[in-house]
């Protein structure tokens, strides 16, 4: 399964949840986190990870090579690049890619830069869910209402395979209540102080719950226990 994160805003806290929810995955499952990054990626410096080891050569050679595991992970990171990387990179080459990871992982996870071009289309399109990233302010959610338009009216998005978190909530929502994102909100996380980063226990909870959202878990128990009753109340009447 292919999930791709994305923010049309920087600082929204999408790499974070991105690789605590690989964390998460990656206790039970093969998981794979793609960087598709070049504004440049954070990958290198936040995971202490080799800069050479990244997309491109990734895309253009052997991908198995630039494959790297971060220090006590069970997930496996191909980090992102440079600026002027991004124009040796088509379409059909992060396609090609994508479909190799899969083939060999049970997730892969694509941490997606702030802006679309021709190689970041490829994630959106060959993703199985999209996770849109937001903050509840007027900014972003305006920001996530109109890049989520431009990419329906473009073909770039299936939004039934499309939903939104909102990260760092600080008390009574007020902007994601007040408008139609167009996508589902499945999840809410709070705004965290002292964070220090995706490993924290803190975020690894939500990860957890945000998985369990992501996959329709809650329903799946919520049906159940409906049954349940259901079952009980035949009981009591006969």
């Amino acid at each position: 399964m292919v999930i791709t994160v994305f923010s049309p805003k920087g600082g929204v806290g999408k790499t974070t949840l991105a690789l605590a929810l690989a964390k998460v995955l990656g206790e039970t499952n093969k998981v794979c986190v793609l960087e598709c990054d070049f504004s440049p990626g954070d990958f290198v410096s936040l995971l202490d990870l080799e800069k050479e080891k990244n997309i491109v050569n990734a895309c253009l050679g052997d991908y198995r090579a630039c494959l790297q595991r971060p220090q006590g992970e069970k997930f496996d990171v191909i980090v992102g690049g440079f600026p002027d990387m991004q124009e040796s990179l088509k379409y059909a080459d992060i396609e090609k890619l994508i479909d190799s990871l899969s083939g060999e992982y049970d997730y892969v996870l694509i941490d997606l830069q702030p802006q679309v071009s021709e190689v970041t289309v490829a994630a959106l399109l060959k993703a199985d869910r999209v996770v849109f990233v937001l903050e509840d302010d007027i900014s972003a959610v305006s920001r996530t209402v109109g890049i989520i338009e431009y990419l329906k009216l473009h073909g770039f998005l299936d939004v039934n395979k499309a939903c939104a978190v909102v990260n760092k909530v600080k008390g009574k929502k007020k902007y994601i209540t007040a408008v139609d994102l167009g996508v589902p909100v499945i999840y809410h996380i709070p705004y965290f102080r002292k964070l220090s980063e995706y490993k924290d226990k803190k975020m690894i909870k939500h990860a957890r719950s945000l998985k369990d959202a992501l996959f329709g878990v809650k329903k799946e128990k919520s049906l159940w226990r409906r049954l349940l009753n259901g079952f009980k109340r035949v009981e009591q009447k006969n």
